[in-house]
């Protein structure tokens, strides 16, 4: 699953990336100021989660939250805001705009993790199955739901490889279709988040490199399922 960083500090923005893959989303998106990721999500796939710095050049943490939440698109993204001891009136005001969380920076890994994992409790429902809960939905084992899980990828990794060829997406055949049964295998592996990005890609537009980013997304959205599949399977 894709997930998102900002901070103009570099040091800072490390801790963060590394905070990020210590919880399993090896897909993580950097940006230095709230501008860059603005222009983002103007254009790409949302990210489950954008963990965002307050004082940065260009935009503040604080402008991008604002923007984020009167934006129809991109309302629904998980903000939690990196905040210093010192800003007690930023949270409160971070907290009016509806932001999902917050910790304070110099963060300790356990804290930080715990409270990210406090904002996917009420929020994991809207993004995504658990692989066991897909496995008895469908009433299929654990390993069966990997070889779906393996099958799917591979279906959208195809897809990757023949835009590749192309940079008018429209010559792909039936696109809309082939985005229509990606939907429906998102909706039945319980992929809740990836089905309505791809609603998303059909209303915005099947660009060449809209597509691709899409894909990517998806892909990484499959893999954290697997590794949390065989987390599932090793215990």
């Amino acid at each position: 699953m894709q997930v998102m960083v900002v901070d103009d500090d570099a040091v800072s923005r490390v801790a963060l990336t590394d905070l990020m893959q210590k919880m399993g989303f090896t897909d993580v998106l950097e940006f230095e100021d709230g501008l860059a990721a603005w222009e983002y999500l103007e254009k790409k796939p949302l990210p489950i989660l954008c963990c965002c710095d307050v004082r940065m050049p260009k935009m503040s943490g604080i402008q991008l939250l604002q923007k984020i939440r009167v934006d129809e698109r991109v309302k629904s993204l998980n903000f939690v805001l990196v905040t210093s001891g010192q800003d007690r009136d930023t949270v409160q005001n971070a907290v009016m705009l509806g932001v999902s969380g917050y910790i304070v920076k110099p963060f300790n890994i356990d804290e930080a993790i715990a409270k990210i994992n406090e904002v996917f409790d009420t929020e994991w429902k809207n993004i995504s199955e658990r692989p066991e809960v897909t496995a008895g939905r469908l009433s299929i084992s654990m390993q069966k739901l990997a070889n779906y899980y393996d099958a799917f990828n591979a279906q959208v990794e195809e897809l990757i490889n023949q835009n590749e060829f192309t940079s008018d997406v429209l010559k792909l055949p039936d696109i809309d279709g082939k985005i229509d049964a990606m939907k429906k295998g998102c909706l039945t592996l319980g992929l809740w988040h990836c089905s309505r990005q791809l609603e998303a890609l059909k209303v915005h537009g099947s660009k060449h490199d809209r597509l691709e980013s899409y894909l990517l997304a998806i892909t990484a959205t499959v893999n954290y399922q697997i590794r949390l599949l065989s987390l599932k399977l090793k215990g």
